[in-house]
């Protein structure tokens, strides 16, 4: 009679670097206190907005919120969570993860603003549908649901992971005290002046990374109390895959400040995504609205 020896005793699978530093960055990003003021702000704005006073615009100019409050804050948290990866590694003296590991931990950190993101999307297309904008303002004429909700996308859940690979970007090759609040100041700044109060940018605004595809554009001549909403040229469908391709861009650049990184590799990324990007911009030009479109009902002046 064989007695059966026993089966060694499997030893529990250990968790890769990269998954156990990316646990740590987003739980980091998740508690770090500008995030969740900035997210308590976001979600005061706009869950006010759903039972407030009765709006003209609905949802359709509220993507400033998010954008602001998980994007531009989200820069400033990111540069801070690589600062203190990047002493933490220092500290640690013999580093047992690379940089590039260490900058992929903090990318997939983007996970928790993402989501953040995507649920007040989702309150500002139910407040565009419960309570629709009125027929002064979008949409109307060539400008359908689509579009307006494609521009609410691109506003709205694409800069809560672009800023804050911004904010990667800053920190990795901008080292000097400061850099942050120069970042934010310009970021802001350009947004400002690229936002179609100037009809010589309509066409070409789409190069910068956010920008109102529509609003109360074109004043009324009769003494300035009505105001006629204007769409301005382009695809925002097609927009989209512009920014995402620009924060692919974000990641690859990120990576390449590891001086081990495989250069040859990254290069290739780059310039296929450079492709990928410059292909989608010059779509977003040339398709969707060949033209900007007025919408003939005035609206009310803001």
């Amino acid at each position: 009679m064989s007695i059966a020896a026993p089966h060694p005793a499997r030893r529990p699978a250990t968790p890769s670097a990269l998954a156990v530093l990316t646990r740590h960055e987003v739980v980091g990003y998740a508690r770090s206190w500008t995030y969740l003021v900035g997210t308590a702000l976001c979600l005061a704005v706009v869950t006010t907005g759903l039972v407030g006073p009765d709006d003209e615009t609905s949802s359709t100019m509220t993507m400033i919120v998010p954008a602001a409050t998980l994007g531009l804050l989200g820069l400033v948290v990111m540069a801070r969570l690589t600062r203190r990866s990047d002493e933490s590694a220092a500290a640690a003296g013999a580093v047992a993860t690379s940089e590039s590991t260490r900058t992929l931990a903090l990318v997939g950190a983007v996970v928790v603003p993402l989501a953040t993101a995507l649920v007040v999307f989702a309150l500002l297309w139910w407040t565009y549908s419960a309570r629709p904008p009125a027929a002064g303002a979008v949409p109307f004429g060539p400008v359908d649901d689509a579009h307006v909700l494609a521009v609410m996308f691109a506003l709205s859940v694409i800069p809560a992971v672009g800023g804050p690979l911004l904010g990667l970007l800053v920190a990795r090759w901008m080292p000097f005290r400061g850099a942050t609040a120069l970042a934010v100041v310009l970021l802001a700044l350009v947004t400002i002046v690229l936002q179609g109060n100037f009809e010589s940018t309509w066409r070409w605004k789409v190069v910068w990374p956010w920008t109102y595809w529509y609003g109360p554009l074109g004043w009324s001549t009769a003494g300035g109390d009505e105001t006629h909403w204007v769409a301005t040229p382009g695809s925002p469908q097609l927009w989209i895959v512009y920014l995402l391709a620009l924060c692919a861009l974000g990641v690859v650049a990120a990576l390449a400040h590891d001086a081990e990184a495989p250069r040859g590799r990254l290069v290739r990324t780059a310039v296929a995504l450079g492709l990928v990007a410059l292909g989608a911009l010059a779509l977003t030009m040339l398709l969707g609205l060949p033209d900007p479109a007025v919408n003939p009902v005035p609206g009310r002046a803001f």
